[in-house]
């Protein structure tokens, strides 16, 4: 796994050598991106054990509303509803489709190992869930920790370069710690995201950090997430996708979290799209399976 993680780090690493040693200027005033808006709303479901002797499933469903007021700025909000089937809440990556990516990481265990405290978290955002050794499980669901993002593209993409965009994100304490579903903390953190066409073929890299506001107990570690995507417009209307998404250890509790996916983005009108993907966990802190639809209209 650790060899995966260096091979992606490398890959971005000359990506981004790549992009400071050309002599193009990485402030290039050609737009390729037309000002717009957009609202999306989908269901992401995971089921895992997370090297725990149960299987924990959950669903997140977020409403995400995107803004892009200037040709190179973009600003967004993300608010989302939780549900998992057990209050030993575990965790999962997932996708965003219009903002950075959202990464939902996790610590399979909390302080003793196995048993007394779980927590979920996600890039951008954290919740946690305990609950105590010998209680029974019970269900928990609401709404989520709301996440504000903005993003900046240095760099538009032309002949020999990629696109290039900066951001950063800040995790709002809105979801309920009493009911286990977050810290009340904040989180923020930023990154880049890099992305290039070669005809039909569509590569793209992305690379977050986060840091994570401190909580007693959980042994909570600032860490980064990252995830590859290889794609091909097959018609007009169809782009299937290859992902690799990952995140180094949330927690002292917690492993590297390592995930492959695969996903399609399918053009309905000008202005609506699917978004759906299946994924399957590659490291054991990871959900071992999980699937996401979207509906995305932009206007």
């Amino acid at each position: 796994m650790m060899t995966v993680n260096r091979l992606l780090y490398c890959g971005v690493a000359l990506l981004l050598t790549m992009v400071c040693s050309n002599r193009v200027s990485a402030f290039s005033t050609v737009s390729e991106k037309p000002q717009t808006a957009s609202v999306s709303f989908g269901a992401e479901f995971a089921s895992g054990s997370y090297g725990t002797a149960s299987t924990i499933r959950s669903v997140y469903m977020p409403l995400i509303a995107t803004w892009s007021p200037h040709e190179r700025f973009d600003i967004g909000i993300e608010v989302p509803f939780l549900y998992q089937n057990s209050s030993n809440v575990t965790t999962d990556l997932y996708r965003n489709s219009q903002s950075p990516t959202t990464a939902k990481t996790t610590a399979s265990g909390g302080p003793g190992g196995g048993s007394g405290n779980y927590q979920l978290q996600q890039a951008g955002g954290v919740t946690t869930a305990s609950t105590s050794s010998g209680l029974p499980n019970s269900d928990v669901s609401g709404l989520g920790d709301i996440v504000l993002r903005g993003g900046y593209i240095l760099l538009f993409e032309n002949n020999s370069m990629p696109q290039v965009r900066t951001s950063l994100f800040v995790k709002t304490p809105t979801a309920s710690v009493s009911n286990g579903l977050g810290t009340g903390e904040f989180d923020f953190g930023g990154g880049f995201d890099l992305t290039k066409w070669f005809g039909d073929l569509h590569l793209a890299g992305e690379m977050l950090y986060t840091c994570q506001g401190r909580v007693s107990g959980f042994g909570l570690n600032n860490y980064v997430s990252y995830s590859g995507t290889v794609g091909y417009q097959i018609t007009h209307s169809i782009r299937p996708m290859l992902v690799l998404k990952g995140a180094t250890a949330p927690s002292i509790y917690s492993d590297d979290l390592l995930e492959a996916r695969a996903r399609i983005n399918w053009a309905l009108t000008d202005t609506t799209s699917l978004d759906l993907y299946g994924s399957r966990g590659i490291s054991e802190s990871s959900p071992d399976f999980g699937g996401g639809i979207s509906v995305i209209y932009s206007f």
